[in-house]
């Protein structure tokens, strides 16, 4: 094993820190001196001293601390928070002089294990590198021990209010509080040497790798030179962390004068701030120059009010209207095969921006944009220069029939099937009054919702979009027990007038005596033709029902629950239906109220209803 040269290393740090100095930060006793000299250390420990200390705390010490100390007795300004790191004459076990195993172990209660008695023990067995800091310990813990003897370093401060964090080494500890240096000093005026140029060098090679789709060696290369506090190097690892499902992209406060804040930094904020709550706006806002938050409150609103849209330029930009347009007809496999094709044509808004990842924020678009796609998008080379044809679309492959409905089904589901129409005009055919679309609702925003009418009906907020060639649907995840409801009226009936409408219900078993309901039903031109209603043992048909679709086949010796998913598929199979799970389940979908399911009551019937909250 190579041994690792220590002095390079140190006088490197010390004159970087010589020349970054500041009186306010640094300016501990003896500062100034080392300053002069350009070095943070002492004289060499001889191995009779590093031996000595050997003998007086009966170990022999890890390798990398050792060569160090044969370099330098101690050293200060390890890191912003340790002042001084001890030598051989001061450096010691720890002793746990706080109490620590204790205050662990009373804190864990009857709930400490073998592995937690292990941890709080750390500050009693370890030795203590800190001699003067600002309340951190810096302990080598003698039982966590590698192959090569070294002892693994563990750094704890209770103002962390965090475990210790773990170092596998003392060189590897020291390596970190160099990089912490440079990260805290970076913001100083005119802070600047080899180190800092060979890292900008570095960022600015990880960003054009990962605009040529080489977004893996870009990242490693980006992380360490954040952990330097290399400028930009933040925000492409952060763009890289947003689409690969990591990160928020959130970044508040920076004016919108810089394109890609205003573009896609801020909807990325706005979409990582809690929904609920009082003086939300202003607390976001008033984070922003004051020329500013006028635009950042708009577009938080657009973002709460599901009506913000993503823009882009160019070629990319029109397949992003195209894209949204699809998604918004629940094809979101078709919306990422758009978008995939177009991602050369995509340009950045600013020299740091190497990703469409505003497109998160988009309503429709973001639910499009998952982890895995993401990380397709990353791997492809995009922007000026970009001539690789983009991948083929991964990710969800498009749904088979309607069988998934069966998995989704615990609260139950209602949906309507209607051929011949396009999906905007499934609100006007089974909608209330003037049916109002309902923007970009997720699936658990639609079962929210609060239908209106009188308390003998029983409305729903259904979500909509295109169900393969020729039809459209409705979708709620509200069950109806049409089996048992004589005055269900599904209002796809009056739906099918001009061409014909599906109606599928399906209600979970509640208990023994309200045991899983399944119903369809065809109607045509305003006409029912044929039905199938299954409840428990109980089947009934009414009209003329295609064999393939009869109740003898599809649940021939199988309970309700066993048969739905077969009895779902025929449908899909023989209409030539499908509705894609990905889009109904995590994708966002206009809704609209739906009419009642059930009809007036007439005179002499009474009747009992329900809600969820």
């Amino acid at each position: 094993m190579m041994r690792f040269e220590w002095r390079p290393f140190l006088e490197r740090w010390s004159g970087e820190w010589a020349d970054a100095y500041d009186p306010e930060h640094d300016g501990l006793p003896g500062a100034e001196d080392r300053r002069a000299a350009r070095w943070l250390g002492r004289e060499p420990a001889d191995e009779a001293g590093i031996a000595a200390a050997e003998a007086r705390l009966g170990v022999t010490l890890p390798p990398s601390l050792r060569s160090f100390l044969a370099v330098t007795d101690g050293w200060h300004h390890a890191g912003t928070f340790v002042w001084r790191l001890a030598g051989c004459e001061d450096l010691g076990w720890c002793g746990d002089p706080h109490d620590m195993r204790g205050a662990w172990l009373d804190g864990a209660g009857d709930d400490a294990d073998e592995d937690l008695v292990r941890a709080a023990g750390l500050w009693s067995r370890s030795l203590q590198l800190s001699a003067e800091s600002d309340m951190v310990d810096v302990l080598l813990d003698p039982e966590d021990v590698d192959e090569r003897g070294e002892w693994a370093v563990y750094t704890w401060a209770p103002w962390r209010a965090s475990p210790p964090e773990r170092l596998p080494s003392f060189r590897h500890f020291m390596e970190d509080a160099y990089r912490g240096f440079h990260s805290m000093a970076s913001d100083r005026p005119a802070f600047a040497n080899e180190t800092t140029r060979a890292m900008d060098a570095r960022v600015e090679q990880a960003r054009l790798a990962a605009l040529r789709g080489e977004y893996e060696a870009a990242g490693e290369a980006l992380s360490e030179a954040c952990a330097f506090g290399r400028p930009g190097a933040a925000r492409l690892l952060e763009q890289m962390g947003v689409l690969r499902g990591t990160a928020t992209g959130a970044e508040a406060g920076a004016s919108l004068a810089d394109p890609y804040v205003a573009h896609e930094a801020v909807p990325l904020t706005c979409r990582a701030e809690p929904r609920y709550g009082t003086h939300q706006e202003e607390s976001l806002t008033r984070r922003y120059p004051e020329e500013d938050r006028p635009a950042v409150a708009a577009t938080l609103r657009g973002i709460r009010e599901a009506t913000f849209r993503y823009r882009a330029d160019g070629a990319f930009g029109e397949a992003v209207e195209t894209a949204r347009a699809l998604a918004r007809r629940a094809e979101p496999e078709a919306a990422w095969s758009v978008l995939a094709a177009a991602l050369p044509a995509w340009t950045p808004r600013s020299a740091d921006h190497i990703a469409p990842v505003g497109l998160l924020a988009d309503p429709y678009l973001g639910p499009v944009l998952t982890p895995e796609r993401g990380r397709v998008l990353l791997a492809t080379p995009r922007g000026p220069g970009a001539t690789k044809a983009a991948p083929q679309s991964t990710g969800s492959a498009p749904a088979d029939g309607l069988g998934w409905l069966a998995e989704q089904s615990r609260s139950g589901f209602r949906m309507v099937l209607i051929a011949g129409v396009e999906p905007s005009e499934v609100p006007h055919r089974l909608g209330v009054g003037d049916a109002t679309v309902r923007p970009a609702l997720t699936l658990g925003e639609a079962g929210l919702g609060h239908p209106g009418g009188a308390p003998w009906e029983n409305r729903t907020v259904a979500r909509f979009g295109a169900a393969g060639d020729g039809w459209a649907f409705a979708h709620s995840d509200r069950g109806i027990d049409a089996a048992t409801q004589g005055r269900f009226a599904s209002p796809a009936t009056e739906a099918s007038r001009g061409t014909r409408a599906l109606t599928l219900t399906y209600e979970p078993q509640w208990g023994p005596d309200l045991p899983a309901a399944f119903h369809f039903s065809c109607a045509e031109n305003g006409e029912q033709r044929y039905g199938l209603t299954v409840r428990g043992a109980s089947r009934t048909t009414t009209g003329e029902i295609p064999a393939g679709l009869a109740p003898a086949g599809l649940f021939a010796g199988r309970t309700l629950s066993e048969g739905l998913r077969t009895a779902l598929d025929a449908i899909a199979e023989h209409f030539g239906v499908r509705v894609s799970r990905e889009a109904v389940c995590h994708g966002r979908l206009d809704g609209f109220e739906t009419r009642s399911w059930l009809r007036e009551p007439r005179s002499g019937e009474s009747y009992a209803y329900w809600t969820r909250s």
